[in-house]
């Protein structure tokens, strides 16, 4: 339980004996922290509802916490607020008891099987900065559910059964017609490599596109591709299917070398391909329900609603040259989930722009009845990630820059910023690695993830601040310090009451944690986890500048600050695996 709940409970238990009831949210941190801890509003609201005086109402309410042993002090302060401080002692323990072992399943009482769709990557396309975002997110909220005892699913959901998989063959059987996979004659083996290599396949894509758009012959064998691909039933099928499925095999070994750098990993590895057997079952359902209708050749379901503020266009199940798009695909998705994992909620980590699409798609589902009032399908969205100009970021000359090069040139700059002259520089470059991958993590949780933020290099790579950087550090010299105590024998003891304003700051700051995390998770949100790292180093930094830890006299005394600072390190390495960032040993 966090002291947030508890203190909750005690100030509702002190109105009931005044004879009032309250209920919600009565407790929240101080705002005036030089004042108290923690504040209530409370009696304004029932002060008001019963037309009473609310300080009188804070007086008869403090009297009955006066012998509330946890608290030191609770008093009325201003028209009325109640402020509430806690026992020092009490606070000690507290911290002894709940955060000795850093244990986060007990602050979930509703635990839940889920699925997490984040990552989204095309196949026969490079990774791009764009694509950062959902692995981020969609990876730090799969450990932080996870960490809360949820059974949790993550998938990668690829891109790999569209149109762009019809241009990306088209564009091959352009430049090498002779290849067997073209030939609809051939019925032997199909060789087991890919014609193409990885740095070949991630020109030809953008180079069919483009041509696709300016030449409609173009794009029509582009059509044309994508629909012998989809179709078992035509001659050509299974040449295609072989030369795709090499191509997707090829695609996906690179894609994962940059996921594992990332230290991204993703319990499935589907695509939309792997539900096209379930788009005949999906169409049955649908058609059952009547909600299958035609428009211009195509199959599509309309979804606008009474009273809705825009106008919703339909889902199109199936085009006029009789293909699927991803529309098509997430719903087939939706229905081969419940079939086989029958989760409690489905998240979907994309790109806020995805809106629209994907309250299309939950209303199909929801409609038809495939998916269950008592399941939740959740859009997680969030903005993008820009270059100074306000822009999404982008490379010198104005194309999209791939993630590979965003992480090069990151790493260069944490290169450049490590000035131990005593680290060799294979281990420095493995350092810079580390902090590179913290700079960009760090930087990202701690921007709203509904918003856009601008990309600033020098600001995410600097060792002081809101930074990935700061907080590797904090926590390196945290590890030094355990260290160096471990060689000299000495033992962390029991936790003391706080001796000095700084080694309060660090209790107060920790007891904060269950409701971080709540609330992290219930935002689906890692800010909240940025932020507590930052503010719970920062009193951590200013204990170890301004009080003697190892060289404390006080035996005792010496062994409950190493407590403390270990509890500091544990949590830091909990929450910084949450958000997938990886520790070095120095900086």
């Amino acid at each position: 339980m966090s002291i947030l709940v508890e203190l909750n409970e005690k100030i509702r238990n002190a109105f009931l004996e005044c004879g009032y009831e309250v209920d919600g949210k009565l407790v929240t941190l101080s705002d005036r922290p030089d004042l108290s801890q923690f504040q209530s509003n409370t009696a304004f609201i029932v002060a008001k509802k019963n037309g009473i005086n609310p300080v009188k109402l804070s007086e008869e309410v403090i009297k009955k916490l006066e012998n509330d042993t946890d608290l030191s002090k609770v008093f009325v302060a201003g028209p009325g607020f109640i402020n509430v401080v806690l026992d020092n002692n009490f606070l000690s323990s507290y911290i002894e008891r709940n955060f000795s072992k850093i244990d986060l399943t007990k602050y979930n009482c509703d635990k839940k099987k889920i699925i997490i769709d984040y990552g989204g990557p095309n196949v026969a396309k490079p990774l791009h900065v764009g694509h950062l975002r959902p692995a981020i997110i969609g990876e730090g909220l799969k450990r932080l559910s996870r960490e809360l005892g949820n059974e949790i699913i993550g998938d990668i959901h690829l891109g790999d059964w569209g149109r762009q998989m019809g241009l990306v063959i088209s564009e091959i059987k352009l430049r090498q017609p002779n290849l067997i996979y073209f030939d609809d004659q051939y019925s032997g083996e199909y060789p087991d490599c890919c014609p193409v290599t990885v740095e070949e396949l991630n020109e030809l894509y953008p180079t069919a596109n483009c041509a696709a758009k300016n030449d409609e012959a173009r794009m029509e064998e582009a059509r044309n591709a994508t629909y012998i691909l989809q179709n078992k039933d035509h001659k050509n099928h299974r040449g295609y299917y072989e030369l795709w499925k090499q191509l997707v095999k090829t695609s996906v070994s690179d894609l994962k070398k940059t996921y594992e750098k990332l230290d991204i990993h993703f319990d499935l590895w589907r695509g939309e391909s792997d539900c096209n057997n379930s788009i005949p079952k999906l169409l049955e359902i649908l058609s059952e329900k009547n909600m299958i209708e035609t428009s211009d050749g195509a199959t599509v379901v309309y979804v606008n609603e009474e009273g809705d503020k825009v106008d919703y266009p339909p889902v199109i199940l199936k085009t006029k040259n009789n293909t699927v798009g991803y529309q098509t695909t997430d719903l087939a998705t939706i229905y081969e989930r419940l079939e086989e994992f029958d989760p409690d909620e489905i998240w979907y980590v994309v790109d806020a722009r995805q809106k629209l699409h994907f309250d299309q798609i939950f209303r199909v589902a929801y409609r038809s009845g495939m998916v269950d009032e008592s399941k939740k399908l959740v859009f997680i969205g969030f903005g993008t990630m820009n270059g100074t100009d306000g822009k999404p970021f982008k490379t010198r000359d104005g194309g999209v820059m791939r993630l590979s090069e965003l992480l090069d040139i990151t790493e260069n700059k944490a290169f450049e910023k490590i000035t131990n002259t005593s680290i060799e520089k294979s281990e420095k470059q493995e350092i810079a690695c580390l902090v590179a991958d913290a700079s960009l993590k760090y930087a990202d949780a701690i921007s709203n993830r509904l918003t856009d933020y601008v990309f600033d290099i020098d600001k995410f790579t600097d060792n002081n601040g809101k930074t990935g950087p700061y907080i590797l550090y904090s926590q390196v010299r945290i590890q030094s310090l355990l260290e160096k105590a471990n060689v000299q024998g000495i033992k962390e003891g029991n936790l003391l009451a706080p001796s000095s304003k700084e080694e309060l700051n660090v209790m107060l700051e920790i007891i904060k944690l269950p409701d971080v995390i709540i609330s992290a998770y219930n935002n689906k949100s890692l800010l909240e986890i940025a932020d507590f790292l930052f503010y719970l180093n920062s009193s951590f930094n200013n204990l170890y500048n301004n009080c003697r830890i190892l060289d404390e006299k006080n035996i005792e005394r010496r062994a409950s600050l190493l407590k403390l600072i270990r509890i500091v390190g544990d949590i830091n390495k909990k929450l910084l695996y949450i958000m997938s960032v990886r520790i070095p040993k120095r900086m």
